[in-house]
């Protein structure tokens, strides 16, 4: 049998270990193939809206997803290597040369590497032309991006993920050319010491953790954004240190407590999990961070996404608005053409016309308008309030949150020569109109008022505006409404609607959470991949020991749930780990976003759990079959 043959039957018969950290690259070539293409894209080119930083958005997820998957590749295959010692061994012994055992072992990693850059090729080719309808749909470009797939996008592709795989394969190569014979036979049979407990460590954990939470806490934006880079930094060595020190001393704990440990189930436990706490505490601190990650960035995109509607509506409050100076006769022809567009499509809008003038309220400007005008318009952020006499007046601020900055509670307005005393009530619910004319402060009088100040106001100091108001401003006929406006020169620039906006504010921001989800997803196939891998590669140590708790008399349910609760362990700590950051990460955007978002966080996490628990059965049940109890019984004599 020549090497080649060898490495193909070595990997055949470990396809079981293989298959998360095949799974993995797979799907990172194929998700880095998908970026690569879109960055070479030569249409994103052609200067459409949304598009100009297309290039440099997918040109950075790719290095994450190069850089994160060769650190993955990395871990993975000296884990590998270090489980195949004693193989490695066994066959110096039976004659292998050092040369041919290098040789097998990168005919190994060469096989891996052409699978794994061959289905994920292909899998990014198959799914290309729906990964260009989603980035076409998200930028809102004028046409579909065709398909594309350049000699630079195969070229850079297996060229970043060749040379990873190569440096993978030289430096797994390290643990056995540095080992002899008699160490490599051996290596799995050397004691597994308990890491000793440091009070320091666990103080320099427990400190670094502690200082990042109370950074991403503050309560001023600029202080969150500063801190970034230094948080994520001290937080992941503070997890490291903190699930180190902190599963020795829990164990340490329990191991001394008898009236607990000296238990049969939780002495079982508790001995296997001391026993491997060195693996354990490494891969804990691992996936808790890749988790942290998931929920933030996933967390973070749904935020967005859910804000950016509420937002669109507080800016733009009226679904369509027609602004025109007032008594302006090819005014009333555009009024009348958005009308009937509105109607031929069948959307419910009420139709309100809107007069306003020039003030001035405690020396700043203010528009003027009538108090029916108020009551008739949509507030999709608050109610209308009530005004019950001449001499009251309502300011509506543009912001909310400005109320605190408003004019004493009675104030003069002032109208070209007129003044008035008004008693003021403040509405802080958000802006009145669209565009320009939303951004200043209105002030509601009575209708009878307004009539008379209206007299005081030269007439080039007035605006007339036509607004179509209610809650209807998405859904299929308002879109080819919008549309229709969009194609007419004459109403293109005086109409601002509600949807257009929402849809430019989606073009800015649906790339960066399209590539943030999709990143995601890299790091999610990496944590699936870490956690089944640490179960699989000391799966025949476990057989064994399962083994012999049989042959001691435990029965085969009790084995069975005994191992459940160990792999329970691997599984939910470092999710209560990861959710604890990603809630502080969800404040800090709070903070950013000036608004509680804590909510959607958590519901991220409750949605991620809920796979993340279908993961845990499917691989538990794996792994129960692996090690199932037909395998514990010896084999009957004769």
């Amino acid at each position: 049998m020549n090497l080649r043959r060898l490495a193909f039957k070595n990997i055949w018969q470990s396809r079981g270990r293989y298959l998360a950290y095949l799974g993995s690259a797979v799907f990172s070539v194929a998700i880095y193939f998908l970026y690569t293409a879109l960055t070479y894209h030569p249409e994103l080119r052609s200067g459409f809206y949304g598009a100009q930083y297309v290039s440099a958005a997918t040109g950075a997820a790719a290095v994450v997803i190069a850089v994160f998957t060769f650190l993955f590749l990395l871990y993975s295959s000296a884990a590998f290597v270090r489980y195949r010692m004693k193989e490695f061994g066994l066959l110096s012994l039976v004659g292998f040369t050092r040369g041919q055992l290098v040789r097998m072992i990168l005919w190994e990693n060469l096989i891996i590497a052409v699978t794994a850059l061959a289905i994920g090729l292909g899998a990014g080719l198959l799914f290309l032309k729906l990964f260009f309808m989603a980035v076409s749909a998200l930028l809102r470009l004028p046409r579909e991006l065709p398909l594309y797939a350049g000699a630079p996008v195969w070229l850079q592709t297996v060229a970043v993920f060749g040379s990873s795989f190569a440096v993978v394969s030289l430096v797994s190569l390290r643990g056995v050319l540095r080992r002899s014979v008699v160490q490599l036979i051996q290596a799995r049979r050397q004691p597994k010491g308990v890491p000793s407990y440091s009070h320091a460590r666990a103080a320099a954990g427990l400190g670094l953790v502690a200082l990042g939470y109370a950074w991403a806490s503050a309560p001023s934006p600029m202080t969150v954004i500063a801190g970034v880079i230094p948080v994520t930094a001290i937080v992941s060595l503070g997890t490291y240190l903190l699930l180190r020190e902190g599963s020795v001393a829990l164990l340490g704990w329990l191991h001394r407590s008898k009236r607990f440990f000296y238990r049969p189930r939780p002495f079982l436990v508790v001995s296997q999990l001391v026993f491997r706490v060195q693996e354990n505490y490494r891969v804990l601190t691992a996936v808790s961070l890749l988790i942290a990650v998931i929920l933030s960035a996933v967390g973070t995109a749904y935020s967005l996404f859910v804000v950016v509607a509420d937002d669109v509506q507080h800016l733009m409050p009226q679904a369509v608005q027609l602004e025109r100076e007032a008594a302006e006769d090819p005014g009333e022809a555009r009024v009348e053409a958005v009308r009937e567009i509105l109607a031929r499509h069948g959307v419910p809008l009420a139709e309100v016309r809107v007069e306003l003038f020039h003030g001035e309220l405690g020396g700043e400007e203010v528009y003027v308008i009538p108090y029916g005008v108020y009551r008739s318009l949509y507030r999709p952020h608050g109610q209308v309030l009530p005004l019950s006499r001449d001499g009251q007046g309502i300011v509506v601020h543009p912001f909310p949150g400005q109320e605190g900055d408003a004019p004493p509670a009675r104030a003069q307005l002032v109208v070209g020569n007129q003044r008035l005393s008004l008693d003021l009530v403040h509405d802080g619910s958000g802006r009145l109109f669209n565009g320009a004319v939303g951004l200043t402060e209105v002030v509601v009088v009575s209708d009878s008022v307004f009539q008379r100040l209206k007299g005081a106001q030269p007439q080039a100091g007035s605006l007339s505006l036509a607004v179509w108001t209610g809650p209807g401003w998405r859904g299929r006929a308002m879109e080819a409404a919008v549309r229709e406006i969009a194609e007419r020169a004459d109403l293109r620039d005086q109409v601002t609607t509600t949807l257009q906006a929402y849809h430019d504010v989606m073009s800015g921001f649906g790339l960066a959470l399209f590539i943030a989800v999709f990143v995601s997803l890299v790091f999610f196939a990496a944590t699936c991949s870490l956690l089944y891998f640490r179960l699989f590669t000391e799966v025949d140590d476990d057989r064994r020991y399962f083994g012999r708790l049989y042959e001691l008399g435990v029965d085969a349910p009790e084995v069975r749930r005994l191992s459940r609760i160990q792999n329970g362990v691997v599984f939910l700590v470092p999710f209560a780990v990861g959710l604890l950051h990603s809630t502080f990460a969800m404040k800090a955007l709070s903070t950013l976003m000036s608004r509680p978002v804590l909510t959607l966080g958590w519901l991220v996490a409750a949605a991620y759990l809920v796979i993340y628990a279908l993961f845990f059965a499917v691989t538990d049940g794996v792994y129960q079959r692996a090690v199932a109890a037909e395998r514990w019984r010896p084999a009957p004599t004769a």
